[in-house]
Parts: C-alpha cells; structure tokens; sequence
C-alpha cells in the first residue's frame, strides 16, 4: 500500500532504507581441487613415460592403476564405515520404537521409510530396504542421528565390514604396486 502525501511533500522512494555491501568470494573448496590435481598429476607422469620412452612395463601398469585403486578403496571405504557405524552403535546407541511411516519402490527395490523420537524429542526418518514390519527397533548414535540401524544386526555388520576390507584390500594394494612400477619406470 502507498502512502498519500500532498503535493508539497518530497516522496520517499525507499533508496534510503537499503544499503549496498561488496560480496565476499568463498574460500576455494580444496577437497573440490584435489581430484582435479590427482588427474593433472596421473596425466603428466603418463604423458612422460610415453615421451621418455619407458617401454611397456611400466605405462601399462601405470594406465590401468587408477581401476583397481578406485574399486579396492571404495570397497575397503565401504567396509570400514560399515565396522565403524557398528561400532559406534553398538557403544553409544540409543534403541527406540520406530513406526512404518510409509513404504515404496526405488529402481524395483522395497524401500521403507520409519519415523522415530530421538531422546531430545526431534523427529526423525529412517529409510533402508530392512524392515516390512511395524513397530521395529532403531538403533541410532545420539551424537550422529543420521547413523541408525534397523534391528539388532550388529555382529551380521561388523563380519560384513571386515570381509569387504579383507576383500578389497588386496585390489587396493595391486593398485598402488601398479603406481609404483609406473614411478620407477619413470625414475630409473
């Protein structure tokens, strides 16, 4: 709504009211530069090998290094955040009622989303393919409430984690090997 003013009166457009500050850049995310460097850096030392002429031995290992270091370290990964969420439920969680708040399908797969009362009274949702049944227990981390776990399925878990680290540690380690006959190709 306007103001009415008389003729006399100056009217106020409001110029006054906002003030005009400079926007301050965000620091660079470094984690967002790090596979960017990891690339430039895989790129040139392949590119070496091939100029300096290193033969076969060392820019085939070199080449197919970076498949078994990305399967091995996200099984590996995979493994360990599984022990550690165990763990850490296992230690410092809490075990709640949760209700069936609804269930559905992503990609074929019964999916089901409970709601629960953590001890502060937030609200909170788990979704996981476990479940079907209602009520269940949540097992979920006070300090963590995003790390929650349907059940008691702790030991299942932790043979779960130590496999996938057993499993994939050796990918992960033929990956570095492969990385080290790649180096010392190009140093010696």
């Amino acid at each position: 709504m306007l103001l009415e003013t008389d003729g006399d009166q100056p009217r106020h457009t409001g110029t006054g009211l906002m003030t005009e500050e400079p926007l301050e850049r965000a620091a660079p995310n470094r984690l967002r530069l790090l596979p960017r460097g990891l690339a430039g850096g895989y790129a040139l030392v392949l590119v070496l090998l091939l100029v300096t002429g290193a033969g076969l031995a060392p820019v085939l290992p070199w080449a197919l290094a970076p498949d078994p270091i990305g399967r091995g370290g996200s099984g590996v990964h995979s493994g360990w955040e599984a022990a550690r969420d165990t763990r850490v439920l296992r230690t410092r969680g809490i075990t709640v009622e949760g209700r069936l708040h609804r269930p559905h399908q992503n990609d074929g797969v019964d999916r089901y989303t409970y709601t629960y009362i953590d001890n502060e009274g937030i609200r909170r949702e788990h979704t996981s393919s476990d479940g079907g049944g209602e009520p269940v227990e949540i097992t979920y981390a006070p300090a963590h409430p995003e790390t929650t776990e349907i059940g008691r399925r702790a030991a299942g878990w932790l043979v779960f984690g130590a496999a996938s680290i057993l499993l994939f540690d050796p990918i992960l380690l033929a990956g570095v090997a492969f990385v080290v006959v790649g180096v010392l190709g190009l140093v010696i």
